[in-house]
């Protein structure tokens, strides 16, 4: 009986140790990644700069899944890949939502609220739950600068709604802890010229860090400037300036 009642005040007392390690540990951030085009070597990429920090699952339809399956496996052998079918019943509460490419019929979509598919539909789940979505820079379709200027216009007028709605855009992801994109710590450039053209068409926080203070950073009217980076500038003392 003495045995016994001794085996269970150990057994009580490695539950109660435990339950306090795993209170200790910080909890994975959900992190999500949909493919709203063509699974290529940008998606593999992107998979490979994945940490096991997040939880991570990759969206796929019946498909792709044949498909990529062993391609998503290599690249983040710790991410889960869960089908498109499936995912109605994942949460996405505190969770992070990246789309690592992303087509201009899906910003365009994305930003005039369509939702006929999945891509579509999860980001309008996201936004129903309040759950933060980010756009990688390098998945996002470039001008080739022989574009009508209307058309530019409008194109960069769906990206700035997108802004609107709380989507982030750049090269990285928020962080977990500050919510804020991490930008490389790369060192300035000597002799930078004190008023800069730059002729981007989407300006981040990570494009900034080239520049000295007191830079003037000349932009141009139809250029996106994401709040990160005008945060950015305000605290390095760097003027962006649109021509």
């Amino acid at each position: 009986m003495a045995y016994d009642t001794e085996k269970k005040l150990e057994d009580l007392i490695l539950r109660a140790v435990r339950q306090v390690l795993a209170e200790q540990l910080p909890a994975k951030r959900r992190l999500y990644v949909v493919f709203a085009d063509a699974f290529d070597c940008r998606c593999v990429n992107f998979l490979r700069s994945l940490s096991p920090a997040d939880d991570v699952t990759v969206l796929v339809d019946e498909i792709q899944a044949e498909q990529v399956r062993c391609d998503i496996e290599q690249a983040c052998p710790f991410a889960s890949v869960v089908l498109t079918s499936q995912a109605r019943s994942l949460p996405l509460t505190d969770s992070l939502t990246v789309y690592p490419v992303a087509s201009r019929d899906f910003v365009v979509k994305a930003a005039l609220g369509l939702a006929d598919t999945f891509a579509a539909r999860w980001l309008a789940r996201c936004f129903a739950a309040g759950s933060a979505v980010h756009l990688q820079l390098s998945g996002l379709a470039r001008f080739t600068g022989r574009e009508p200027a209307a058309y530019v216009g409008q194109i960069l007028g769906y990206y700035r709604k997108l802004l609107e709605y709380g989507i982030t855009i750049g090269p990285q992801f928020p962080d977990r802890k500050t919510g804020e994109q991490p930008v490389p710590q790369a060192a300035p450039v000597k002799g930078t010229t004190p008023v800069v053209a730059c002729q981007d068409k989407v300006l981040t926080a990570a494009d900034l860090y080239p520049y000295d203070k007191g830079t003037v950073l000349l932009v141009g009217e139809h250029t996106v400037v994401t709040s990160f980076a005008r945060e950015a500038a305000l605290s390095r003392g760097i003027e962006i300036r649109r021509t």
